[in-house]
């Protein structure tokens, strides 16, 4: 008889996949990531990662299905990826906001086997303020060049009336998705941008928006006092966005980089770095800066 061929392990749904080390322990990587961002992605960070181990960057729901969802069922999605695999999560990797669902994953698989480690980038967390914030902020750099000043006004009126009558953050950024997915296709096209993209570019921030807001029911606080953050020189980001009589206790250990917050995740030493976390246990209390 001749011998069965393996069947290669299904790709997980709700994640990508950034790099497979067939039967390895996983280590999950908790971020909004999209092509183009100025900020560097966990795909730049793990291809200088020389780590022994499978990583997966978590993503968002397709569009459509992100309405209404909570934190709770974004971090089930990603958990039912990791049951089906059988294999163990080695560590969780948090970038700015997706820190907060770093923690969730931390905390909501410790449940399920021993407590994977928690790396944070230039942790921030996720508020309600920044939900209608990104929004003012994205739609005035994509509308200013293609639109008159008036209809550009008229567009972060729009979000702030919505903000003012939405009663929760997952409210709110289904108002705004909406006004976005309204407002910017036509804006695009009227600047030369394809149809297909400029909808697409709408509906990829409002599954952003959402992402966002659902974080905004997290309090990770608890959890990342065990993590290890590696932080920027950038004024406004990572541990520099809290209180400063906040900063020494919210995690265990802080690792300062004098590097623009942009350029973390495609730096040498930031890798090295994670390599070395990546194979030793995380420090389960103290503070160093």
């Amino acid at each position: 008889m001749a011998p069965q061929e393996e069947t290669a392990a299904p790709a997980p749904a709700a994640h990508n996949v950034l790099k497979n080390v067939d039967g390895a322990d996983i280590v999950l990587a908790a971020d909004f990531g999209t092509a183009g961002r100025p900020s560097a992605t966990f795909t730049e960070l793990v291809a200088q990662l020389s780590s022994p181990f499978t990583f997966w960057e978590t993503m968002p729901p397709p569009h459509g299905e992100e309405a209404g969802m909570s934190a709770a069922q974004h971090v089930e999605r990603w958990i039912r990826d990791v049951e089906k695999s059988g294999r163990t999560v080695r560590a969780v990797i948090g970038f700015c906001s997706g820190s907060v669902y770093a923690a969730a994953l931390v905390e909501e698989l410790a449940r399920r086997q021993e407590k994977p480690g928690l790396i944070l980038i230039d942790p921030d967390l996720a508020e309600r303020h920044m939900v209608i914030g990104h929004y003012e902020r994205f739609m005035t750099a994509r509308l200013s060049s293609v639109l008159p000043a008036h209809e550009v006004e008229a567009a972060v009126r729009a979000g702030h009336d919505a903000d003012e009558s939405a009663a929760t953050a997952l409210e709110l950024a289904a108002e705004l998705g909406k006004l976005c997915l309204r407002i910017l296709p036509d804006a695009c096209e009227r600047g030369g941008m394809t149809g297909e993209r400029s909808q697409e570019l709408a509906e990829i921030f409002t599954s952003y928006l959402h992402w966002l807001a659902a974080g905004s029911e997290l309090d990770a606080r608890r959890v990342w006092r065990e993590a290890t953050a590696v932080n920027s020189r950038s004024e406004g980001f990572g541990l520099d966005a809290f209180p400063e009589e906040e900063r020494a206790g919210l995690v265990a250990r802080v690792v300062d980089f004098d590097l623009p917050h942009l350029e973390l995740m495609r730096t040498p030493e930031v890798a090295a770095l994670v390599d070395g976390l990546l194979q030793t246990e995380q420090p389960a209390e103290g503070s160093l800066s």
